[in-house]
């Protein structure tokens, strides 16, 4: 095995190439920054550089004083549903009967649809203003709205704009799996805080954010997988807390918005900096 290349990009490739072929394991180190530079006959940022484009990438891993090592591939996640053969049914997949969808494009026909073309804005006017008004109640100050597709992606596009590799989540315990695999895909360690019938635990959530955890996801309405629903004064406690770190995302998953009985109840208080509300 032999790493070979003038640039960074040239190393990266190198590398990649001899993980896949199998000559690189996961958790054997690289060599040394000073050491590789030497062999290749480089500057050290050079191979800097490149150490920091594989760690970007996901195919090393900044191990303190181990150095740079082969990131071990991640294991199987966890799935929803039930395993084959049970006597169970999963409700969780099931779909509705096409014969009482409409039929979209006598929809988008009848709503004067057009062709949209690069640099237009992304939804329409009214679209936007239909999703402000519904997302008025979402938190204190003025918000923008963006449209994502669906509740999973909403979340991914925010954490990877707002947090650094590495930084910790504070996540329902338990949580919903969708959350847990995308949170695991990112690399974000997770900090579990406990719930009961009203929602997260003030205590339990001061806990994971003085432990450092730089966003916390909560789902304020029929929470999954226990069905609860923050109460107003449960709420008002978490608001209180978060307000002494303003510098953590808060992100509320709504997804039961256009269905839920109770009313929602935000967690964001004037001193949160960033928060999103995400209703699908």
């Amino acid at each position: 095995m032999e790493i070979v290349g003038n640039t960074a990009a040239e190393i990266v490739e190198c590398i990649r190439r001899l993980v896949e072929e199998g000559q690189l394991h996961p958790e054997q180190a690289l060599p040394p920054v000073r050491d590789l530079a030497g062999q290749l006959s480089v500057n050290r940022n050079t191979v800097a550089l490149a150490y920091s484009r594989l760690v970007a990438a996901g195919i090393a891993v900044t191990q303190g004083r181990r150095g740079t090592v082969i990131r071990r591939l991640p294991v199987l996640l966890a799935q929803e549903g039930i395993e084959p053969g049970s006597a169970l049914h999963d409700l969780a997949s099931g779909n509705p009967d096409p014969a009482c969808l409409p039929d979209p494009l006598v929809l988008l026909k009848a709503a004067g649809s057009r062709v949209t073309l690069y640099g237009e804005p992304a939804g329409t006017l009214a679209l936007h203003e239909q999703a402000a008004a519904w997302l008025a109640d979402a938190g204190p100050g003025r918000s923008e709205v963006t449209v994502t597709h669906g509740a999973v992606d909403a979340i991914e596009r925010v954490l990877q704009a707002w947090l650094a590799p590495g930084d910790a989540v504070a996540v329902e315990n338990p949580c919903f799996l969708g959350s847990l695999n995308t949170l695991k895909e990112m690399g974000h360690p997770m900090l579990g805080v406990g719930m009961d019938n009203e929602g997260m635990c003030p205590d339990a959530l001061l806990q994971a954010l003085e432990q450092g955890a730089r966003a916390v996801i909560v789902t304020p309405r029929a929470q999954n997988p226990t069905g609860c629903s923050l109460s107003a004064a449960r709420a008002a406690c978490l608001r209180n807390i978060l307000g002494g770190f303003p510098h953590v995302l808060v992100i509320m998953d709504d997804h039961f918005a256009a269905l839920a009985e109770q009313p929602f109840h935000s967690i964001a208080s004037p001193e949160t900096r960033h928060w999103v509300v995400i209703r699908s």
